[in-house]
């Protein structure tokens, strides 16, 4: 039952990521594009900085323990 509830989840991912790909492809401008939200994201030196440091404690809290652990 439960692997049925995790494929229906992914699955339901899946479909919002498709409907929001089309959505942002038409040129209605209500939503911006993946690469237009990232482009206005990084035009800043401190969300640079701040999304690497983000990045960097992801990495190392769920990469590196689990290396160290074994």
């Amino acid at each position: 039952m439960s692997q049925i509830i995790m494929i229906a989840g992914y699955l339901t991912l899946l479909l919002i990521a498709v409907v929001l790909w089309y959505t942002t492809r038409s040129n209605t401008g209500k939503i911006a594009s993946l690469g237009a939200l990232f482009h206005r994201i990084l035009h800043y030196r401190g969300t640079r900085l701040g999304l690497t440091l983000a990045w960097w404690w992801l990495g190392w809290h769920f990469l590196v323990t689990v290396i160290h652990r074994k």
